[in-house]
């Protein structure tokens, strides 16, 4: 009983350090981009070196690891089991692939081109990241779960900001409508990789073929 806990324990901890580091990457990146086409978030120049940058990274690390930490725990017992019989490690890999990639596409043309309006630039990315959702989960469960973590993260910014710790240049329309359609996705994305890491290690592609191969027998 004590092993499987331990077990339990190590591998929730190192869950939790992969999402942290991928949220951390994720933000660097996201960074990398606005600060590329002039959309700063930050008075400084520098962009990894000041402390609101560190910062920032850190509540995006500690973002995707308390994702991976409530995640479990609100999903329900049947979505879980039929995840797992029904999901191929191998298209879970390349779905995750892909879906990294549609994020950092849709980050990369918001800021790239110009809309006409700011509702029009606030209903496509919304749409954009809805679709997101739509092409990568479809899960209700996971619609509201990501709508939640985005409006905490949100929140969490705007402390920042009224603090003084944080604080928008002359793009705050663009950044006040990103951070939270962006943490949606983000979280949507974030569950992506849960779901991967919970899959049982080891696990051959091929056993989940074998009940398709035994119906194709009896068929014959």
């Amino acid at each position: 009983m004590t092993t499987m806990f331990m077990g339990s324990v190590s591998s929730c901890s190192l869950r939790s350090v992969k999402l942290f580091t991928f949220g951390c990457t994720l933000a660097v990146v996201l960074m990398t981009f606005q600060y590329e086409h002039k959309l700063r978030l930050f008075n400084s120049p520098r962009l990894m070196l000041t402390l609101p940058s560190l910062s920032l990274i850190s509540i995006c690390g500690f973002g995707a690891a308390l994702v991976g930490f409530l995640y479990p725990m609100v999903i329900t017992t049947m979505e879980r089991t039929s995840f797992l019989e029904h999901d191929n490690s191998v298209v879970r890999k390349s779905e995750v692939c892909k879906s990294v990639v549609i994020f950092l596409g849709i980050n990369h043309l918001c800021v790239k081109i110009p809309f006409q309006s700011d509702l029009h630039f606030t209903l496509t990315l919304a749409f954009f990241c809805i679709a997101f959702w739509w092409w990568f989960d479809r899960s209700i469960i996971n619609f509201i779960f990501s709508i939640l973590i985005s409006l905490i993260l949100t929140m969490t910014i705007e402390i920042l900001l009224r603090a003084g710790a944080l604080q928008y240049t002359y793009s705050d329309f663009y950044l006040k409508t990103c951070v939270p359609c962006l943490t949606f996705a983000g979280a949507i994305l974030t569950i992506q990789i849960i779901k991967l890491l919970s899959q049982p290690p080891g696990q051959p592609s091929s056993t989940l073929d074998i009940p398709n191969e035994q119906e194709h027998i009896k068929n014959d």
